[in-house]
């Protein structure tokens, strides 16, 4: 009885254990480096359109946080990266709702946020 249990849990373990280990660590960096990427390259365009209408505190930080998403991208840092292009977009956000230069995201009035 004790054998059993002693198998059914080594085998309850190397059930969860093998996938992990079929896993290739390689890979994974790959396509957390294409998700980083792919963030910053939908934020950093913006981050750039909206420097003309950024304060001189804004300009520095716009400046600061796509070079520090940038480096993390660069060298194997993907989470941080993406968290900064993700910090980078709300500031962007910010500028341009301040400038007034865009359309409401809620076209009809009944979802217009007050």
């Amino acid at each position: 009885m004790a054998l059993r249990r002693v198998l059914i849990s080594a085998g309850l373990a190397g059930a969860l254990v093998a996938p992990a280990l079929a896993c290739d660590p390689e890979e994974m960096n790959e396509q957390l480096n294409a998700v980083c990427w792919a963030a910053l390259a939908a934020t950093a365009p913006a981050a750039e359109a909206a420097l003309p209408f950024a304060t001189a505190v804004e300009r520095i930080r716009l400046e600061r946080s796509l070079a520090r998403a940038r480096e993390a991208c660069a060298t194997g840092d993907p989470v941080f990266g993406a968290e900064e292009a993700a910090r980078l977009a709300r500031l962007v956000g910010r500028i341009e709702a301040r400038a007034g230069g865009n359309d409401p995201i809620w076209q009809r009035e009944e979802h217009a946020q007050r």
